[in-house]
């Protein structure tokens, strides 16, 4: 059976995650673990007699019976420490798992960008990990903040990137056997550098447009074997980010899949610029794999 480890900090952004459950279990999870890490110590939630301890587990059991309630297997554990470190160390003992985190959790609408505790799991994990995107969706009656997810559905449409490399191909493959049987469109992204091609003639040029168009239709054949969905690549030109940003955006990619490490712009062993920026700035929920020789 095919697990998750569902990472919350019981806010009210944490608890978008669980409008992820139906498309989990069209990834093929049957077990969902949640995973706490308190922000305050174990020994500090003592306090007059009253434990805040008795809050959280009561708020655990509840999400463990609505869990329940859609047909998972479900379980909870809480840690304490670094949330960042705990959630990659309690994943690590099982790297088949999927690690499932928001891209915000308290503070939510203080920032636009990723929250620190989602990009040092990103960065360390060495198990899968899908970035859910939230988002400030402004003020409710009471004038609180308030926040949604930007895709429910998010294996509706991934969108894979490639830049051919062995890694990039072990992220394909995860995505083949994961998340393309309930996708309805599946589209696969080569961004040809403009930077590294500008010391090339138009000849050497259109060559590689025949190589990677020949990769590119390769994988597209292999992808339908295993959906229905529309498969369709992409062969891009230009500054990388920006030209992922625009596909990503033009195509209403409701996902994004990418291998952590590799050649090209996956060669940051704690995470590139690229990919970095990827996460940060595309509105896209975000599937990191990482590299195959990690997660053995």
């Amino acid at each position: 059976m095919k697990r998750a480890i569902v990472a919350t900090d019981l806010s009210k952004a944490a608890d978008l995650l669980m409008l992820t459950l139906p498309d989990l279990k069209n990834m093929g999870i049957g077990h969902i673990t949640l995973l706490h890490v308190p922000i305050v110590s174990f020994s500090y939630t003592e306090y007059s007699g009253y434990s805040m301890m008795v809050h959280i587990e009561a708020r655990l059991i509840h999400l463990k019976k609505k869990i329940a309630g859609m047909g998972f297997k479900a379980d909870f554990t809480l840690r304490e420490g670094l949330p960042s470190q705990e959630i990659v160390d309690f994943a690590k003992n099982t790297p088949n798992d999927l690690v499932v985190i928001g891209s915000k959790g308290y503070g939510f609408a203080r920032r636009n960008l990723i929250g620190s505790t989602s990009l040092r799991v990103i960065q360390q994990s060495k198990n899968p990990v899908l970035l859910v995107k939230i988002k400030n969706i402004g003020k409710n009656h009471a004038g609180e903040d308030e926040c949604g997810l930007e895709h429910t559905e998010f294996v509706q449409h991934p969108m894979l990137l490639t830049d051919f490399s062995e890694n990039a191909r072990h992220s394909f493959a995860y995505a083949k056997q994961n998340v393309m049987k309930h996708a309805q469109v599946v589209t696969i992204l080569h961004v040809q550098d403009a930077i590294s091609l500008r010391h090339h003639d138009k000849e050497t040029i259109e060559k590689f447009n025949q190589i990677d168009s020949i990769r590119l239709d390769e994988m597209v054949e292999s992808a339908k074997k295993v959906t229905n969905a529309k498969v369709a690549y992409r062969l891009a030109h230009g500054t990388i980010v920006p030209e992922i940003m625009r596909e990503s955006k033009l195509g209403q990619a409701t996902l994004i899949v990418m291998g952590k490490h590799g050649r090209s712009f996956f060669s940051d062993i704690v995470l590139g610029s690229t990919i970095t920026s990827v996460i940060q700035l595309v509105e896209s929920n975000c599937l990191i794999v990482p590299f195959a020789s990690e997660s053995a």
